[in-house]
Formats: C-alpha cells, structure tokens, sequence
C-alpha cells in the first residue's frame, strides 16, 4: 500500500512538472510570435533565436519528465526478494523507494528517499538481501526489510 501511495505522489509531482514545463513552452512560443521586427533586424533574430532555445530546452525537459513517469508506471509493485526497481528498502539510515530520481518525498508523516537505480547510493541497493550491510559515504547501511 505504501509503494502505492509513492508512486501516485511521484507521479503527482511529475504531472506539475509536465503541466509548469508545457506552460513555458506557450509562453515562450508565444513572446517569438509577439515580437515584431523592428528596424533593428538583428534584434528580433535574436529574440526569436533565444525563444527558440527556451522551447527546445522544455521540450527536452518535458520528454524526460515522460520517460520517468513512464518507468513509474511501468514499475511492479509485489515484493521482491533482493533490491530492485520498485523495491522499498528499509535501512538503518532511512527508507528508500528504488524507481526515479525526485529526493525526499514525505507521505503523511514518513519520509521517504525516492532514488534512481543509477544513483551512487541505488547502485550500492541494487541485488542486496535483507540483512545485507555495504558502506556509503562513510556510513553503515543495513538493510533491514524489502517491501
């Protein structure tokens, strides 16, 4: 239930990503649109070249935002026995959720660490069993339970 309730947070935060993301695409579409050209060429070429720039880097951002909700959705959710994508791992240091880069996530009065396969600390989980232990930036972790 509580794999659930992450991934519908998750998705909720990348769904106000997408729609911020969207809205600057607009608006930057629209102020290339609005600009007149002025006697002064060069620079409504650079307006409409930086607008340009504005739209690509969101729709870049926008494709990335998809590609993670589409590993959230794609993500099962039924116990495993060693660490893997959409396993919650309980540590002596913390509670991870192992799916898509986002950070510390609170979900009612828990927090969770909701982190990539790919990052530093997701590729030390990766393939541990319960009661595995590894060291990380000079701290201990034990793995004390895999939901």
């Amino acid at each position: 239930m509580i794999k659930e309730a992450l991934i519908k947070k998750c998705l909720e935060l990348l769904n106000d990503k997408k729609a911020i993301l969207e809205k600057n695409i607009e608006l930057a579409q629209e102020a290339s649109r609005d600009d007149t050209k002025s006697s002064a060429g060069d620079k409504y070429e650079t307006t409409r070249a930086m607008m340009q720039i504005e739209i690509d880097t969101n729709k870049k951002r926008l494709l990335e935002t998809q590609s993670l909700e589409n590993i959230l959705l794609g993500i099962d959710i039924k116990t495993p026995s060693k660490i893997g994508l959409g396993s919650l791992v309980k540590t002596n240091q913390g509670t991870f959720f192992i799916s898509i880069g986002l950070g510390q996530i609170k979900l009612e009065s828990d927090t969770f660490f909701v982190i990539s396969p790919d990052s530093p600390i997701g590729k030390e989980l990766l393939n541990k069993l319960t009661q595995d232990s590894f060291m990380f930036n000079q701290k201990k972790y034990q793995v004390l339970e895999i939901s």
